[in-house]
């Protein structure tokens, strides 16, 4: 019985053999750490198993390495659909049938290297596509390995560390082509005029910020009329009901003119459904057979809505965006904006619109100054921060004010002496005391008498 860990000459890795009962088992190993790790536990199993006097199997029957392409389809039915929404699942289905099947499918799952996965972010990056594409590509690609990783199919995941793969492709840039507040009421207008039952639904679009999906959704429960707000908690994607994007409940706030609008439409439709005998709808918006509203219904009216009115062809998304624009534009805190949007974080509404708040402002920093001009010295109440008053200063503006009664002249010097003000003289054999001069009275009164005087404050 023996187990060596050996390296054969002129070949890379490592190999652990194992001898026992005159059975020979050999395993191969890349890293040789790993290699003596392995080794170490099967010495232990071993000795465990002749202490015990039971048996070990050293060889057991290989595994079948499944496609990549069973694999995965594998996973999405046992997982994906189990634990993802539908939309997710129907986006991963669509990725693996267009971009991943085509060149990985037919390929062993353990046999897929991460050249393989540059290679493909390569051909990518020759079609045009953005990184934000590439990496919505990738996602279904590296789930896969880390379940089978955790499942002990595979030891290695190809796509880890997905950024490095990806950086040199081209950066995604937030595009948004909100509509302006005058374009705004040229879209509600031809919407009332050509297809009304619509025109509430963009109201609540351009009003609430809501998604498509979100709008689609909205049930008469979620909206409280006393409050003035609708709780947003159902979505439509593919027709499919559920849960919000971010899976949170939130509260937008609804305007007046909304509010009157949506009770307009509830006591229209209340009426319908009494004079045709049939129970309330309890969707909001509704096509003209009285259907919940779908996303061809909405987004053909709603081209046609811009077409008539002559703006510019924009996404029904971008609706969503005007809503926040114009909430910026009044100055909106940018708090606010994210909770009305129901963005996950505050990064995420900064990220989108922070060009909005672009512009030039160096008045901001003006106005400090200005705000300290206008207001000019202060008095503080509190005696501990008052200033102390400055003797030199109020014997200055004391003194200035009064009536001199007279002047002597001095020959030497040239010297106006006052009384009771100490005087600097010149001349010889003078000592000069320890003064501090004050500055020269104001001009109109050297004016007034003729000549200027050197004024000698006391320290």
């Amino acid at each position: 019985m023996g187990v060596k860990v050996t390296q054969r000459n002129g070949k890379s890795g490592w190999w652990v053999s194992i001898i026992h009962n005159n059975n020979r088992k050999r395993k191969r190993f890349s890293d040789k750490k790993v290699a003596l790790e392995f080794a170490k536990k099967i010495e232990a199993k071993i000795k465990w198993a002749e202490a015990n006097g039971s048996s070990i199997v050293l060889s057991q029957p290989e595994r079948v390495m499944p496609t990549l392409k069973t694999y995965m389809e594998n996973w999405l039915s046992s997982y994906v659909d189990n634990n993802c929404k539908f939309s997710t699942a129907s986006g991963y289905r669509q990725v693996c049938k267009k971009h991943l099947f085509p060149t990985l499918g037919s390929r062993p799952l353990d046999q897929v290297t991460r050249k393989d996965v540059k290679d493909l972010v390569a051909t990518w990056n020759s079609q045009g596509l953005k990184k934000r594409t590439i990496l919505n590509f990738l996602t279904p690609l590296r789930e896969l390995y880390n379940h089978a990783i955790d499942d002990g199919t595979v030891t290695a995941n190809p796509v880890a560390k997905v950024g490095m793969i990806v950086k040199g492709s081209k950066a995604s840039s937030a595009h948004i082509e909100p509509l302006t507040a005058i374009e705004v009421r040229a879209l509600l207008t031809a919407s009332k005029e050509r297809y009304p039952f619509l025109y509430p639904l963009f109201l609540c679009a351009v009003r609430t910020g809501m998604r498509e999906g979100e709008l689609i959704g909205l049930q008469w429960e979620d909206i409280d009329f006393r409050g003035a707000f609708i709780e947003v908690r159902h979505n439509v994607v593919r027709r499919q009901e559920t849960s919000t994007k971010t899976n949170r409940i939130r509260r937008v706030d609804l305007s007046p003119q909304l509010q009157a609008e949506l009770l307009r439409l509830k006591e229209n439709l209340q009426l319908e459904a009494l004079i045709k005998g049939r129970s309330f709808p309890k969707w909001v918006f509704l096509t003209p057979h009285g259907n919940r509203m779908t996303n061809e219904v909405l987004r053909k009216g709603f081209y046609a809505c811009l077409e008539a009115a002559g703006l510019r062809r924009v996404r029904f998304h971008d609706l969503r965006h005007t809503f926040a624009s114009l909430l910026i534009q009044q100055n909106t805190n940018i708090k606010y904006v994210q909770q009305q949007l129901g963005h996950s974080s505050i990064n995420i509404t900064l990220d989108v619109y922070s060009h909005l708040f672009e512009g030039d402002h160096r008045h901001q920093v003006h106005r400090l100054d200005d705000e300290l001009l206008e207001a000019g010295p202060r008095r503080l109440n509190s005696a501990e921060t008052a200033p102390q008053p400055d003797p030199h200063r109020e014997w200055t503006q004391t003194h200035t004010n009064e009536v001199i009664e007279f002047t002597a002249h001095i020959t030497h010097g040239g010297v106006t002496e006052r009384p009771n003000v100490p005087v600097l003289k010149t001349g010889d054999g003078v000592t000069h005391p320890r003064v501090q001069i004050s500055p020269p009275p104001p001009l109109s009164l050297a004016n007034f008498f003729g000549e200027r005087h050197v004024e000698c404050a006391p320290v």
